[in-house]
């Protein structure tokens, strides 16, 4: 009886030992596979950081371009493309007409 004891307990020991390892083993991959999973989240969102750091790239790009055609359309804008005559209302002819009398000298019988 007490040799059965002894192979009961042995069993018992093993079943036990056997179920502990199997608890490790899982473990085991159990964190195996979330550090996986944590370096696939790192790679991610490297991946993404680049891609925003492109597009953020590609903007700057885009307005340098802009300004750039911006400063060169400038100096176009500020010279007079159409300006409306005067001409037509007699404006410019009295406007001219005065700049031409300043000029002469003013005597009493000019005016």
């Amino acid at each position: 009886m007490l040799k059965r004891t002894l192979q009961d307990a042995f069993a018992e020991g093993s079943a036990k030992d056997s179920e502990v390892l199997e608890q490790l083993g899982t473990q085991k991959h159990e964190r195996a596979i979330g550090e996986l999973e944590l370096k696939c989240h790192k790679l991610e969102n490297k991946a993404m950081e680049k891609q925003h750091q492109r597009e953020c790239e590609f903007c700057m790009m885009q307005m340098r371009i802009m300004m750039s055609q911006n400063q060169r359309a400038a100096p176009a804008m500020m010279q007079p493309q159409n300006q409306p005559s005067f001409d037509g209302l007699g404006l410019m002819a009295e406007l001219n007409g005065a700049t031409l009398q300043s000029e002469l000298p003013l005597t009493p019988y000019s005016i």
